[in-house]
């Protein structure tokens, strides 16, 4: 996908992580919770820096070119 604004890559971020945990709601009967704490953490620091990497580059992007492309899903 290209044409992403920085905005759009944040809330793309966070319509991420708010979909996983609706999903771990949705699916509470089924959630191992001696593994939840840690595979929680390792999914938001995933996310995180995943969005970090988006923000370095469009942070290191020419001036005329500040839209974020990123890779197809």
């Amino acid at each position: 996908m290209q044409g992403y604004t920085v905005p759009m890559v944040v809330e793309e971020s966070r319509i991420l992580q708010v979909s996983i945990f609706n999903t771990l709601q949705s699916n509470i009967g089924s959630v191992d919770f001696r593994h939840l704490a840690l595979d929680v953490m390792t999914i938001a620091d995933e996310v995180d820096s995943q969005l970090k990497q988006a923000m370095l580059g469009f942070t290191e992007s020419p001036p005329q070119s500040r839209q974020v492309s990123l890779p197809k899903s």
